[in-house]
């Protein structure tokens, strides 16, 4: 484990009151200096880590080995491409919401645009219903045919901001309103703005042991308990098709030692998933983490099996571009620990607009109108959040 970056601050930590208002302030600030940076809160924890990169810019990935030694924040795209690679933003500062000093605020206010985001004018139109649809009938026909077992199939929704909206705001009204995801908020040259709270974990590393998941099948939640939730038989299929992909994708990398737990039903934000849990000591990883995580992207949750044919269906298919959408990013090797999360639950920021993602798992038993149902469902995480 490389050693910890130092923090930015001097400062003795800042009462608990004021300690948002010094983060919202700071975020206010990069946002507008065009600086690179991200801050994110993972799951159940009440910490907020803001890593700023203002020396020099993100690194383009040119393998996933390039992350086993390094310290930073991750970003990959579902495919990687011309227009989309995958990159590390190394900080120059490490933040906590309870010491930020206005001195380094000061310093970065002075900054004066760091770099041109690819940010500007959005070319992305929303999906109608009506090409989402004829999309599942093909893929179910295509899964009849024995070409693959089953895919993801994703939509997008442009959206107008409101006057006045104010990313900083709304990231601490998604911290608030979703403590079981990670919740973000990044800034990099690359890849512009982007905001989301992922409830899909694709990899943690911490104290010596190895988490993973696989998550599908999906429900809105009614206000009953958790473990109330039943289940059809095309959700319980979409289930053991990930869930046997992740084991599957273990084994091959002599990976033997691991518990599973589950499948259990999971509520995250307004909707319920059933998800079984893989853990194993770290051992085991041979020292090279982005082994494992470059085996596991993408899963069958956000693209389909086999792995070749269901991305070059969706590639073929879907007319937008899903860019970081059910890609993963997260932080690697702050506070000791590795965080890699699918990229769901998510909007890209445009100057006057937003656009949001979201997906559903096909099988051969899937009805198209109750798959673009649940799209919609899906999108409401941040839509709720947007219009409160």
């Amino acid at each position: 484990m490389p050693p910890y970056k130092p923090y930015c601050s001097t400062k003795e930590m800042i009462p608990e009151t004021n300690s948002y208002q010094q983060l919202s302030k700071l975020q206010k600030v990069l946002l507008k200096q065009n600086i690179p940076f991200t801050s994110y809160r993972l799951p159940l924890e009440t910490e907020i880590i803001t890593l700023v990169q203002h020396q020099s810019l993100p690194e383009k990935l040119h393998s996933m080995r390039d992350i086993d030694k390094s310290i930073g924040f991750v970003v990959s795209p579902f495919n990687e491409s011309v227009d989309h690679g995958s990159f590390l933003l190394k900080p120059d500062c490490v933040f906590f919401s309870n010491e930020i000093d206005d001195i380094y605020i000061q310093k970065l206010s002075d900054n004066n645009n760091f770099v041109e985001l690819k940010k500007g004018i959005n070319s992305t139109q929303s999906t109608s219903s009506d090409e989402f649809i004829s999309n599942v009938n093909k893929a179910v026909e295509a899964m009849n045919a024995g070409e693959f077992h089953k895919v993801v199939l994703s939509k997008v929704r442009l959206e107008q901001l409101a006057v006045g909206f104010q990313p900083e705001v709304f990231f601490l009204k998604l911290c608030e309103k979703y403590p079981q995801a990670m919740v973000y908020l990044l800034q990099l040259p690359e890849l512009g703005c982007w905001m989301g709270a992922t409830p899909e974990p694709l990899l943690v590393v911490e104290a010596e042991t190895v988490k993973t998941v696989s998550l599908a099948g999906t429900q809105i939640a009614t206000g009953a308990t958790v473990d109330s939730y039943l289940w059809a038989e095309k959700e319980l299929e979409e289930q053991g098709i990930v869930t046997d992909f992740v084991e599957n994708t273990l084994q091959s990398l002599d990976i033997t030692n691991y518990s599973k737990t589950g499948p259990m039903n999971y509520q995250a934000a307004n909707l319920i998933h059933l998800k079984t849990a893989f853990e194993f000591p770290q051992a085991e990883l041979k020292n090279s983490f982005s082994d494992l995580l470059k085996a596991l992207h993408p899963t069958p949750s956000v693209g389909g099996l086999p792995k070749t044919e269901a991305r070059n269906f969706i590639l073929a298919n879907e007319r937008h571009d899903r860019s970081y959408y059910t890609g993963f990013l997260g932080p690697i090797n702050i506070n000791k620990k590795i965080d890699i999360f699918v990229n769901l639950r998510c909007l890209k920021l445009f100057d006057k607009q937003f656009v949001l993602y979201s997906g559903a798992g096909i099988t051969a038993s899937s009805v198209a109108e109750n798959e673009w149902t649940e799209t919609d469902n899906k999108m409401l995480t941040m839509m709720n959040v947007m219009n409160s």
